[in-house]
């Protein structure tokens, strides 16, 4: 059956024809979420329903002058960036948050004596939760919050994709956030 043929088909709402399309450029377009995003990272089955889903609500308006899968493709990448996009904002509202807890905590220390105490407790507080995180999460904070290293970079250390280093940076402050707010919570 031909690319044409095909298209024809699902249009005219089979089913079968829908999966048939599905299935020959669903292994096709992982590589493509692997290449963005890193091949352990959770969201590239998700990227490519959704690729699917937004091609067949536009498939009417596909235009021959490529191949489907080409079309597919420009999707997937589309839908990549977007993630990836949608990630950095999370990071940089994560590192804000971060940053402002222990701010406010480095900001005391220039005070008094007694405010000074509270603060050093507060930091070793916050070095005791991290030391009690996954070896995973504790190495990525230090090279990228004490070492100051660029994703890149801690990419190469740690052998991951530098989609991978942002997403699990951000699971890894997410959760160090909640263990500071908890702790600070029970007044430890």
């Amino acid at each position: 059956m031909s690319e044409t043929e095909l298209i024809q088909q699902v249009l005219a709402g089979d089913e079968g024809a829908k999966t048939r399309l599905y299935e020959e450029h669903t292994h096709r377009l992982k590589p493509i979420c692997v290449h963005f995003l890193g091949y352990q990272d959770s969201d590239i089955d998700d990227i490519v329903q959704q690729t699917f889903l937004i091609a067949f609500q536009k498939l009417p308006e596909f235009e021959p002058r490529s191949t489907l899968y080409t079309w597919l493709a420009h999707i997937c990448v589309n839908l990549c960036y977007e993630r990836i996009r949608r990630r950095k904002k999370f990071l940089v509202s994560l590192q804000e948050d971060l940053e402002q807890m222990t701010a406010s905590l480095v900001h005391s220390r220039e005070h008094d004596k007694g405010v000074k105490d509270e603060d050093g407790r507060k930091m070793q507080l916050l070095e005791k939760l991290i030391q009690t995180m996954s070896e995973k999460c504790r190495k990525i904070i230090e090279l990228r919050d004490k070492s100051g290293e660029s994703y890149a970079d801690i990419g190469k250390v740690m052998k991951i994709p530098i989609g991978t280093v942002m997403s699990q940076l951000a699971r890894c402050r997410e959760t160090l956030k909640q263990m500071v707010q908890s702790s600070l919570k029970e007044g430890l």
